[in-house]
């Protein structure tokens, strides 16, 4: 095929910061210095947590591979009584927006005055509620609110946008106008009074950008969200998409299975004939790059609605969206948070918990990293480092493609990116809420300038259930052609004598590599075949459980050396730039980088493995800074393979039981002081979990058959005495009748089993580890 059309679009957006650094955008991909960008948006809501812990957090969510933080700018957590703005403390944007600054993350400032955001009225605040005007509207009484929001929050990002310096690269304008709408939370429940879903059109996103210029916030980028009958302002605003695995607005009493989704059926996005379902946009879809904003990363869990995440969901989505042609990525959420309690009471939506807004995100509520972390962060890295590759290649889809629905279990799912020459082809055979069957002895038929290719040559690929995949062909590495690959890119690193790639195998798949080499060109493997044909190939068979060492020698040229990962290892795979060189580590604890070096997030253990990648002399080891634990090291091949050694904390529980369904708890306080946080598991079976101390709600948990965590350390203000009360309601099945002929009051009656008990609860310390780079001499250090 030809390759896609590319050309700059006509958005007048763009623009340049102090050093001369330019945000532009084609009509397919946004460029950064005249590049393409792949944006990796990782929502992360600033006043749902707590300001002491950001900078860890934001660490965490670069080493995730986010370079993007986009969050919601909630009006009643700043403004909760009319006349009283509030920006300290967790609600300190001003501080937030600097720290993503100093870690090198972009911001979008997602400001409403709507956000929705399961937060009480969409975030509206109350007294909004009975003026003589509508909300959302282009009377003038409500503008005038919004223009002094604006003035606030422009005071707050002050010297912080683009042009300035900052980190602020993008404004987004209300949220899903004429789209969704949020209770009145003040009202009676009974009436379920819905504030406006949006009046004015065009006209009222024309003059909440005309509100956003007139106080200072000038960005490069303006972006609305456009799905639903929101309303695009042509030219001067990139609408966003998403879409999400789990829709719990869609399950009621009446409805309470949720059907499977479209988000798991390839369709190009960008191609103004092709079918793309529900993304019908007012404009050509060629005009714009497809963008996102809230690609499912998890979902919170609403009452009528318990379900788990699962993890390979949010990774699946993005293939689809990737391969479909989205360029710019956008999760909703990344990390979890905690809604704040409010002056006048609570800021939940009345569909959601009270307090955790955890949403089974990647990062949780507390910090863990979660399952799918880590299967997120080689995708991100492949972005990062091969972006400026995949995002001018256009979307191919086979024939058939158009025909397949989200509960089709039949068709293997696949589709292609490609410029003609190179390119991956992407596979997906997960669907949510359906379950769906492997495909064996699968093979693919690719023609490409170069002619047709058909591979696996060797080993038929087995597709198995619920695996998301993207494979390569005629992809360079360093000069030399990587005609195809059943393993996935992932990252590199290169000194002057050898480039090495790291390529992930996707699980249950044997991986096969085929190179054009010269008849100088040496190729060894550590462990696996390699078989060189007449054409000048050379396949390389690497078994699924075995990561593996490829190494080419050319003459007068660099090595390439491929480090082919196995799924599971992949899974534990970092990627840090430090002091100006790019580290490769390999760990199952969690880290992050900070100004002292690397910080590990242990749980419970007293010693921990990790191994970094060891491809250049000059780069110092890591050694420990403190008296109380020890790092050792080893030489492991290419790998130094550190040791770290910590004091056993334990962590004791009382626990007293004053029904099956309510407990207390006594924890010495003392021990939240000396850890970085105490992570609750509580195993129970009801409806709701509350956790309360001195008569106070600290936390929630809507049942949904997972372990509910806690993180205590939050709380240690709160904790009296150490004190806390779990309690736990009913979870019923059953029949719920109403007694009308009650003489007094109304009575109800349930018919039907019920239970309400804490089976098991306990308590793990979790410990920041702190490595400094340096030389193995130094005290605390030892060769094994």
């Amino acid at each position: 095929m030809s390759p896609k059309l590319i050309y700059p679009s006509t958005l007048r957006l763009g623009g340049s910061n102090p050093k001369g650094i330019q945000i532009s955008f084609t009509n397919y991909y946004m460029e950064l210095g005249g590049k393409p960008f792949i944006a990796i948006c990782g929502e992360f809501h600033y006043s749902r947590y707590p300001e002491s812990d950001w900078e860890t957090e934001l660490a965490k969510m670069k080493m995730s591979g986010i370079n993007v933080i986009a969050t919601y700018i909630f009006w009643n957590h700043h403004e909760e009584t009319e006349g009283l703005f509030d920006w300290q403390g967790s609600r300190d944007l001003r501080k937030f927006t600097e720290l993503c600054g100093r870690h090198g993350l972009h911001v979008i400032l997602r400001m409403g005055p709507f956000c929705h955001g399961e937060v009480r009225n969409g975030g509206l605040p109350d007294w909004l509620f009975g003026r003589p005007f509508d909300v959302r509207s282009n009377d003038e009484g409500y503008l005038k609110y919004v223009r002094r929001l604006y003035e606030e929050i422009g005071r707050q990002a002050n010297d912080l946008m683009f042009q300035d310096g900052g980190p602020v690269i993008g404004i987004q304008l209300e949220n899903e106008f004429n789209a969704a709408a949020a209770l009145w939370e003040l009202t009676a429940k009974q009436g379920d009074e819905y504030l406006s879903g949006g009046s004015g059109g065009e006209e009222h996103m024309r003059l909440l950008k005309e509100l956003a210029v007139d106080v200072g916030l000038v960005a490069p980028i303006y972006t609305s969200t456009g799905w639903g009958q929101a309303p695009v302002l042509e030219d001067e605003v990139l609408p966003l998409y998403g879409g999400y695995a789990y829709t719990p607005w869609s399950i009621s009493a009446d409805n309470p299975t949720q059907r499977p989704t479209n988000e798991y059926v390839f369709v190009s996005y960008h191609d103004d004939e092709a079918e793309t379902g529900e993304f019908q946009p007012a404009y050509r879809k060629t005009k714009y790059p497809f963008a996102c904003c809230e690609m499912g990363g998890g979902m919170q869990t609403w009452y009528l609605s318990r379900f788990q995440v699962e993890p390979v969901s949010v990774l699946a989505m993005s293939l689809v969206k990737i391969a479909g042609g989205c360029n710019f990525l956008g999760y909703y959420m990344f990390h979890g948070g905690t809604n704040p309690v409010g002056k006048t009471g609570y800021l939940n939506e009345s569909t959601t918990p009270r307090i955790t807004y955890d949403f089974q995100a990647p990062i949780g509520e507390f910090g863990q990293i979660r399952s799918s972390n880590h299967l997120l962060r080689p995708l991100h890295y492949f972005l990062q480092r091969f972006g400026p590759r995949l995002a001018p290649m256009a979307t191919v889809l086979p024939e058939g493609a158009e025909s397949i629905h989200s509960e089709d279990i039949e068709p293997l799912r696949y589709a292609v990116r490609t410029d003609g020459n190179s390119g991956y082809v992407f596979i997906n055979n997960y669907q949510d809420h359906v379950e769906m069957k492997s495909h064996e002895n699968v093979c693919f038929k690719v023609t490409t300038e170069r002619g047709t290719l058909t591979f696996p040559r060797k080993n038929l690929l087995t597709v198995r259930r619920n695996a998301a995949m993207m494979l390569p062909f005629h992809f360079d590495l360093d000069g030399l052609n990587l005609r195809y690959a059943t393993a996935q890119p992932v990252t590199m690193v290169e000194s002057a004598d050898a480039v090495t790639y790291f390529f992930a195998l996707p699980e249950g798949v044997d991986g096969e590599l085929a190179f054009d080499l010269e008849d100088q060109d040496r190729i060894s493997v550590d462990d696996g075949g390699i078989e060189r044909g007449e054409d000048g190939t050379a396949i390389a068979t690497v078994p699924q459980n075995t990561s593996v060492l490829i190494h080419i020698t050319r003459e007068q040229k660099r090595a390439v050396q491929l480090y082919v990962m196995t799924a599971e290892e992949a899974s534990t795979l970092w990627e840090a730039e430090i002091a100006g060189k790019r580290r490769i580590l390999f760990s199952e604890v969690p880290l992050a980088v900070t100004e002292k070096g690397l910080d590990f997030f242990i749980d419970g253990k007293d010693e921990f493995t990790f191994r970094e990648y060891y491809y250049e002399e000059s780069l110092p080891g890591w050694i420990s800074d403190a008296d109380e634990y020890k790092a050792s090291m080893e030489l492991d091949g290419l790998f130094r393979r550190y040791h770290v050694q910590i004091p056993c904390i334990q962590i004791p529980l009382h626990i007293d039981r004053v029904h099956d369904h309510k407990v207390v708890i006594n924890i010495d306080p003392e021990v939240l002081q000396v850890v970085e946080d105490v992570l609750l598991s509580i195993d129970y079976t009801g409806n709701v979990g509350y956790a309360f101390s001195g008569g106070k709600l600290l936390h929630d948990h809507f049942h949904n058959g997972a372990p509910w965590e806690m993180g205590l350390n939050r709380f240690r203000e709160q904790i009296q005495n150490g004190e806390i009360v779990l309690e736990t309601t009913p979870l019923r099945k059953g029949t719920l009748t109403v007694d009308a002929d009650a003489v007094m009051a109304v009575e109800q009656y349930f018919t039907g089993e019920q239970q309400a008990v804490f089976h098991q609860i306990t308590a793990e310390p979790v410990r920041r580890i702190t490595l400094i780079a340096g030389h193995v001499q130094k005290v605390g250090f030892e060769i094994l």
